[in-house]
């Protein structure tokens, strides 16, 4: 007997593993963020900014549009309809993301790392700074679990 795996199935599995290194790499940066706001390392939460930062842009940017790619293909595939609720939750889902990365965690990143170099890595404006931005972090990881739940439960389908 031979499996046969369907286009469907592919694009399906790699829409859900972009799924999971986003999310899921999104709610590992929120545990560990967790981890270097309460460290005692001088400098180690600005170290975790340094670091998260590189893996939202390129990490979860490239994943982000994998993502939205791959959905839009499996949409075309099998033929499901756009007015659908969930597609409609899932995009905006996927769009408020987007606007959260781009309009705020990434320029503030870039503030984050001005303040280091001008007042260092504990300094009072940096650590404002990173309070902020993982406060903003964790609201988009929410949004993003939304999202996963609509994709699996599929409202107004």
């Amino acid at each position: 007997m031979t499996a046969t795996i369907t286009t469907y199935q592919w694009l399906l599995a790699f829409h859900i593993v972009a799924a999971v290194v986003w999310v899921g790499g999104g709610i590992m940066l929120t545990l560990l963020a967790g981890f270097a706001v309460r460290s005692k390392l001088p400098g180690r939460k600005a170290e975790f900014a340094r670091e998260a930062a590189w893996v939202g842009e390129r990490i979860f940017v490239p994943t982000s549009f994998i993502l939205l790619l791959l959905g839009a293909w499996i949409m075309h595939h099998v033929g499901y309809e756009w007015s659908k609720l969930w597609v409609t939750l899932g995009l905006v889902g996927w769009f408020a993301s987007f606007a959260i990365g781009i309009g705020f965690l990434n320029p503030t990143s870039k503030k984050i790392a001005r303040a280091i170099e001008a007042e260092g890595p504990d300094s009072p404006a940096a650590s404002a700074l990173i309070d902020r931005i993982l406060l903003v972090a964790r609201v988009d990881q929410v949004i993003l679990l939304l999202v996963v739940f609509d994709m699996v439960l599929k409202p107004g389908s």
